[in-house]
């Protein structure tokens, strides 16, 4: 496939797209987007992770300056130096030698939903995180069930170790009665695939948010309106980028906006079927196979 209108800007998932089972980059994909790059290209991270979990060997990639995360409901720049944004939010910041970004877009749920969302959340197990500001803040008891996901290395994000990226609060109730006007997105892992999809159907059930997963076992939480697609053609027309030039990669449910959105959609071969259908072009190799630097070089990149 050759699109019509060169691309000129590439929006990457990470998980299950970008990186490989391991939370790895491969030679063949980084010296792909290197080479994009040097043609002009502008590549960037668009994920359902806030600032502080974009993994540093993603930030350091040839060329990376803009991040879309949370789902679209934060749009950075992160300058001259993209690890010292990312650094600028964990929790040891202070240790660290960090740089601030640009917050070029930020869309967070209005107080009251996000309080009526937490309340819901609340009602099941499991690692709850609340994205603010690039900041992922989780309590005592979920920071020990996020632990064990890491031990039991269920999925790329859980194969990261916490390095300092995330910020554990006392108790997140507490945090929300001080701060449910900052709250940008939502995220819970669930004991099981079965409770997650039944869990789905009550948060899509409620209104003023968006609910899509990450996971199979996860359900994320955004505000109406708020998802990688509209990010995405937010920062295209920022940069002066028309839509027609725009390239999204992705695999999963949260992803499903951007691939709508984008000029040229697509999709990893490792996708959902319902996902796989969106793509105007669908790699033949997955996330441990490089179908990210497949897809760049069947569409000229």
């Amino acid at each position: 496939m050759s699109p019509s209108t060169p691309i000129r800007l590439v929006a990457l998932d990470l998980d299950g797209t970008l990186l490989n089972s391991q939370s790895q980059i491969s030679p063949r994909t980084r010296q792909a987007i290197a080479d994009a790059v040097g043609r002009g290209v502008i590549v960037l991270p668009c994920t359902g992770r806030p600032l502080a979990s974009l993994p540093p060997l993603v930030a350091q990639l040839p060329g990376i300056r803009y991040a879309i995360t949370a789902n679209g409901a934060a749009v950075w720049d992160m300058g001259t130096d993209p690890l010292g944004a990312v650094y600028s939010r964990y929790s040891d910041a202070a240790r660290r030698p960090t740089h601030e970004p640009v917050l070029l877009e930020r869309h967070c749920l209005p107080p009251e939903t996000a309080r009526e969302v937490f309340a819901l959340y609340r009602e099941y197990h499991g690692p709850l995180s609340i994205f603010s500001d690039g900041r992922s803040y989780l309590d005592g008891t979920g920071m020990a069930l996020f632990q064990n996901r890491h031990i039991q290395r269920h999925s790329t994000e859980a194969r990261q170790p916490d390095d300092g990226r995330t910020h554990v609060v006392r108790d997140l109730d507490e945090w929300m009665s001080r701060h449910a006007h900052e709250v940008e997105k939502f995220c819970m892992f669930f004991d099981s695939i079965e409770i997650a999809q039944a869990a789905l159907v009550r948060f899509r059930a409620f209104p003023g948010i968006e609910a899509v997963q990450g996971a199979p076992d996860n359900v994320e939480v955004t505000a109406a309106g708020v998802d990688k697609g509209t990010a995405l053609l937010a920062l295209a027309d920022r940069l002066g980028i028309p839509r027609e030039a725009t390239l999204a990669i992705g695999d999963s449910d949260n992803d499903r906006a951007m691939l709508a959105r984008a000029g040229v959609a697509a999709v990893m071969a490792n996708a959902l079927p319902e996902i796989r259908a969106l793509g105007d072009i669908v790699s033949t190799r997955d996330n441990d196979h490089d179908g990210v630097a497949e897809l760049f070089e069947r569409l000229g990149l």
